[in-house]
């Protein structure tokens, strides 16, 4: 018994100076070559920062022909040019990533707030489960809680998940078959796969009753990335809750960005029902974590409009510069809670061409109908704008009013004719904000008026409350210039 004592003493000393020579002499270079991505909080604490960005490709995608290429988490910076601050990007990152990558900070440093993207297609099978795991997973491994040696091990008996592409696919393909997705009225389809093969089936038809294979195809593309359910089960919610644990622990301030999505592009190729999934799944997430101490949740959800999405034949959230622009004002408001002696308000965002926004809230009712007006002379429509993007939030009290959208042109003595659309049927929240989107046609019809106005209208005695009216025109039909990879 001794003499086996003493042959594993020896061992474990074996094992000790083996970790020893390997840590010092072999583990950096191996870091380097297999998980580069532990540069990213070595810099950050390197450089002192008080606030830390984490995101993946939305951070610093930009497009091709843009004079402003700065990252959403540069943007941010600006109204804070007095703090150390920096960012941890990594294309195709999701909550792992982001909660690896904050654990490799180390607990003595000058970090004090960290802002963590929050993408609502990660929760998503097809995310969770997608082919670029296998290289992502691999980056993990030497930066697991064992020692160098130990890690090194793994690596080499590749102790993290190797599928191929297809049986990635396999997996993906179970879960949109399998899972439900249930809503509280009577929906036809009961699975992911059984709305896309049904949207595959009857196809796109535009207004004027013409298919169209694209959008058919784009808007099964948007059924797979948004049509699902967040459940406590899903893995995306154990990272985010061990990102909220270790922020605890760390005594950092925590701020998730929830991502926008192309709300627009999503009611206009599949409609309100998909939309409802969206809703649902930002209100589990907000209610979830935004009550927690220390912890806020920026509600990006419906705040860009579908022509500064860059990608338009994929479900991405590569936004142009006014819509980065836009995500990262949000961002610096909600750190000027924290840090309200070091914001600097002289950052304003430029709307682009054919974009107006009435930010201001104003009750309507039978006494004051209207809400904040665009009334645009018909000369000033771009001979390419075919459609135009109107989204706007709602707080009712309760569903007996009857609040529209309202199109109103005139001609050139000032008659009118209008065309309303209802409201009540987008929206299911009492009490509370919610956002409503509609695509409109820029017809004939309204070229031929001499001038139009847009604006919400509600002529009866129960009042609804509307904010932030965002209308932007756009083509039918916008061409894709990228520049960064795009990675999911």
């Amino acid at each position: 018994m001794k003499k086996l004592l003493i042959r594993i003493g020896i061992v474990a000393m074996l094992l000790v100076a083996m970790n020893w020579v390997y840590s010092k002499w072999f583990y950096e270079k191996d870091l380097q070559a297999h998980s580069d991505m532990v540069n990213l909080p070595r810099q950050v604490v390197a450089d002192s920062c008080r606030i830390v960005y984490l995101g993946e490709s939305s951070n610093r995608t930009y497009g091709w022909a843009e004079s402003d290429q700065r990252k959403i988490s540069d943007m941010v910076w600006a109204y804070f040019p007095n703090l150390r601050c920096g960012d941890m990007t990594k294309d195709a990152s999701h909550a792992e990533i982001y909660y690896n990558l904050l654990k490799q900070i180390p607990k003595k440093s000058a970090v004090e707030t960290v802002v963590v993207t929050m993408n609502l297609r990660s929760f998503d099978a097809g995310w969770i489960y997608s082919n670029l795991e296998t290289p992502l997973q691999k980056q993990l491994v030497l930066l697991k809680d064992y020692p160098p040696l130990v890690n090194r091990f793994l690596l080499a008996f590749k102790a993290y998940p190797i599928r191929s592409e297809a049986e990635w696919d396999k997996i993906v393909n179970k879960h949109w078959k399998s899972d439900p997705i249930e809503f509280p009225y009577d929906f036809e389809w009961k699975t992911t796969n059984q709305w896309d093969m049904a949207m595959n089936r009857h196809g796109f038809v535009d207004v004027h009753g013409n298919y169209d294979q694209d959008l058919t195809i784009l808007a099964c593309h948007y059924i797979k990335a948004y049509a699902f359910q967040i459940k406590d089960d899903n893995p995306r919610i154990k990272d985010f809750d061990a990102i909220v644990d270790l922020c605890q622990k760390r005594g950092w301030n925590l701020i998730f960005n929830l991502l926008p999505e192309n709300v627009d592009k999503a009611n206009e190729l599949v409609g309100k029902d998909l939309i409802f999934l969206m809703k649902m799944n930002r209100d589990y997430l907000v209610k979830r974590y935004g009550a927690l101490e220390h912890v806020t949740v920026v509600d990006n959800l419906n705040l860009v409009r579908d022509v500064n999405f860059i990608d338009q034949n994929w479900t991405t959230e590569h936004y142009y510069a006014e819509g980065r622009h836009i995500v990262a004002r949000r961002i610096a408001l909600a750190l000027k809670e924290l840090y309200p002696d070091a914001f600097d308000d002289t950052c304003s965002v430029v709307a682009d061409d054919g974009h107006f926004y009435f930010r201001d809230a104003i009750s309507i009712d039978a006494a004051q109908p209207y809400s904040y007006t665009l009334d645009m002379p018909t000369a000033d429509l771009h001979p390419d704008w075919e459609k135009v993007n109107v989204e706007f939030e709602v707080c009712q009290k309760d569903r007996s009013h009857e609040a529209v959208l309202a199109v109103q042109w005139y001609d050139s003595e000032e008659n009118s004719n209008a065309i309303y659309y209802p409201i009540q049927d987008k929206i299911t929240a009492v009490g509370q904000w919610d956002f409503v989107t509609f695509t409109l046609p820029v017809d004939s019809v309204l070229r031929s008026a001499r001038h139009f106005k847009i604006f919400v209208y509600n002529p009866f005695a129960a009042p609804v409350s509307v904010k932030g009216l965002d209308i932007s025109f756009r083509p039918a039909y916008m061409k894709t210039g990228v520049k960064g990879e795009s990675d999911r």
